[in-house]
């Protein structure tokens, strides 16, 4: 059996690791350097990049001469135009876009925007969660507490989507209970096609001080998916509920058509986050009339962990418990934790 010298041996691993395929995606700087890693969103200000040995890096637009992806891109542009492509760069050292139309010349600078994930089909497995919590305590002319604590956790696996959502929001305003609010809600999506999905749903909610004992919403109906990138992601659904309600002491069960939409988008290589969610129950029985919770916010990253943010939410019941208001909006400032 022959054995190989040592030089032989370290010829063999030098043409290996020359033939090999890099498996990264390489960004080429005006300055002439160049960062590798994996190409995870570009916007208008900023390149986000994952590293091996640096971790996430944030690179401003305007220093990059080119980019060179191993993997296809969402890309945005101008004219509106978006294509799935490879960012390449030629021979000549050009930057070309390679997609099913062929390979043709482009500018960084005319990216509208890059994502990863495919303008269509699944997006990738993934879990994420988050936790906010807002606190505020004043002592003086008036004695004021509240906590407003939310924690969100979605699974993607598959064809499937699961999504928890948990609100606790408790006010007390000189010894006196003003707000006592609490939200929990389950969501399973299945992906039927690409974009469609079919979704049952359960929540649980009670205020206490709106005379709201307790109202537990079943549903089924289906959604669509516009968009889930990188860089943000948008849906909307509709279906049939059921509602089991105890308000002002009066039980009641009522059918309900239900609207929701999910927003979110990415700035400042991903730095900050803009998000809208909102769901409409149309109640079947007109003295109960519509049932709105909307929630808008900002979330800005400190770091991969820790960000702050800022939201407000708007409750409203156009046909509340006697003596009680239609709406109520709550204005949260507090700190957000995600893994």
């Amino acid at each position: 059996m022959a054995v190989l010298s040592r030089e032989a041996l370290l010829a063999v691993i030098l043409i290996v690791v020359l033939i090999a395929p890099a498996h990264a995606d390489v960004v080429w700087l005006k300055s002439g350097d160049r960062v590798s890693g994996n190409v995870d969103s570009l916007d208008s200000s900023t390149l986000r990049i994952d590293t091996e040995w640096g971790g996430v890096l944030l690179i401003k637009r305007d220093a990059i001469a080119s980019i060179d992806t191993e993997r296809e891109l969402n890309l945005e542009l101008p004219d509106g135009e978006r294509t799935t492509a490879r960012l390449q760069v030629d021979d000549e050292g050009r930057q070309v876009v390679v997609d099913d139309a062929g390979e043709r010349p482009l500018n960084v600078a005319v990216i509208q925007q890059a994502s990863v994930n495919a303008l269509t089909g699944r997006p990738k497995d993934r879990w994420e969660s988050r936790l906010t919590y807002g606190l505020n305590i004043s002592d003086g002319n008036s004695d004021t507490e509240s906590h407003a604590l939310r924690a969100h956790s979605l699974l993607r696996r598959g064809a499937f989507r699961h999504a928890v959502n948990a609100d606790v929001d408790l006010k007390k305003d000189d010894g006196n209970t003003t707000r006592e609010l609490y939200r929990v809600g389950y969501q399973l999506d299945w992906f039927f096609q690409d974009d469609w999905y079919a979704f049952g749903s359960s929540e649980y909610f009670q205020d206490k001080l709106r005379e709201v004992d307790y109202r537990v919403t079943l549903g089924l109906g289906v959604g669509y998916q516009f968009w889930d990138t990188s860089l943000g992601a948008f849906s909307v659904e509709s279906g049939i509920s059921e509602v089991i309600e105890k308000v002002g002491g009066e039980s009641d069960n009522n059918r309900a058509f239900r609207l929701g939409a999910d927003y979110n988008r990415f700035f400042m290589g991903k730095r900050l986050e803009l998000f809208h969610r909102n769901e409409v129950l149309v109640l079947a029985e007109r003295d109960r009339g519509e049932l709105l919770q909307t929630s808008t916010g900002l979330h800005y990253a400190l770091n991969s962990f820790l960000s702050t943010n800022v939201r407000i939410d708007f409750d409203h019941e156009t046909e509340p418990a006697p003596g009680r208001k239609k709406s109520d909006v709550t204005y949260i400032i507090g700190i957000g934790f995600t893994w």
